[in-house]
């Protein structure tokens, strides 16, 4: 919101509570649940808007695709190309049937489906929920049947899907899709906090180190062959993968950018502005070019993460040790608690380091 109406932008905000730091961030702010198609399109109709878009939320796209199909507004991706990547079960089917990073897996709504399910070690996660809510590693059957409740907890349609646990390194890769060919393709290493929870990321380097040219090679092929079988013709994806025995294996794609601020990592480390582009294309920009990549230098975007019941204290958060800060920002006052989303772990905020290597 910053970014954007530094540029001249006009921006509307809504959710379903008047609370965040976009409350303050935006010129207006509306509580309209974004889960709510019809109400989003209702205000966006009001304020006669030229975009609905969100950077970050895998709930919000849904919304985001049917609204600006319904008010003929500018979208990149289809309501149908959403919800496929939306939904973990969708999305998974759809890769299995185009031979996409098969891996064995089971939509679940009882413990009776799990039935006939071996492929374990596995991972237990709701189908339509963000921010590694309800997702379980499980060994066996019964710890299967132990992890279920969770993830069906956090789904809203009720459902969860089992899948073979893929080992590897994990990294991440921002795409730009143009005239339905993949273009900027930067991956950058997904580090995950050594905690309880399953998945949580810890911190993210540019470019990465697990990649060499062959399995680079390999994950752009992949991703060619993702983008035509889904058939997208423009506009940012999101990738998830990891580099396993194998070879590179996706496990999920997001119709957008990344919920990580990876955008100001890139745009440390290429100088190149990916949020504004986003907007620019959206509506009605051409796109500007792939970057040019330097060599030589990584640059690794890492959370503060903190434990949500002890109060921030800036003098406990420093990462000056491993290389020169070069941007941070913290999303938390000192003397206040972070914003509490599981309560095991929280981000206080983030910082980009040019490392020491």
């Amino acid at each position: 919101m910053h970014r954007l109406r530094a540029a001249g932008w006009r921006v509307y905000a809504c959710g379903h509570v008047r609370e965040g730091a976009g409350v303050e961030a935006a010129d207006e702010f509306f509580v309209v649940d974004i889960l709510d198609p019809a109400g989003v399109a209702a205000l966006a109709k009001e304020l006669a808007v030229d975009v609905v878009y969100s950077v970050g939320s895998d709930i919000a796209m849904p919304t985001v695709a049917a609204v600006s199909e319904q008010l003929g507004l500018p979208l990149f991706h289809s309501p149908a190309v959403t919800e496929t990547l939306h939904r973990k079960d969708l999305l998974r089917g759809f890769l299995t049937k185009n031979g996409l990073s098969p891996v064995p897996h089971q939509v679940v709504r009882t413990a009776a489906d799990l039935t006939g399910f071996v492929a374990y070690p596995a991972i237990v996660k709701p189908v339509d929920n963000q921010g590694q809510r309800g997702i379980t590693i499980v060994q066996d059957h019964d710890e299967a049947v132990a992890a279920l409740p969770a993830a069906l907890a956090s789904s809203r349609n009720g459902a969860a899907v089992i899948e073979q646990l893929l080992e590897g390194p994990e990294f991440s890769v921002h795409v730009f899709v143009v005239d339905g060919v993949a273009h900027l393709l930067l991956a950058s290493d997904r580090h995950v906090w050594e905690g309880p929870l399953t998945g949580i990321p810890s911190s993210h380097t540019m470019p990465s180190r697990e990649l060499d040219d062959v399995t680079s090679a390999q994950v752009k092929g992949l991703i060619d062959a993702f983008v035509a079988a889904l058939g997208v013709t423009n506009g940012p994806l999101y990738f998830q993968m990891i580099l396993t025995s194998d070879g590179p294996r996706i496990v999920e794609v997001a119709p957008r950018l990344d919920g990580c601020h990876l955008w100001r990592l890139i745009e440390v480390h290429t100088g190149f502005d990916l949020m504004m582009t986003v907007f620019d294309v959206l509506s009605g920009g051409e796109w500007p070019g792939d970057p040019e990549l330097p060599t030589g230098v990584h640059h690794t975007l890492r959370f503060h993460l903190t434990d949500p019941k002890i109060p921030f204290e800036p003098a406990d958060h420093s990462f000056a040790d491993l290389g020169e800060v070069v941007f941070e920002e913290f999303h938390t006052e000192p003397g206040e608690l972070a914003r509490d989303v599981n309560g095991t772990v929280a981000r206080l905020g983030y910082a980009i380091t040019r490392d020491n290597d």
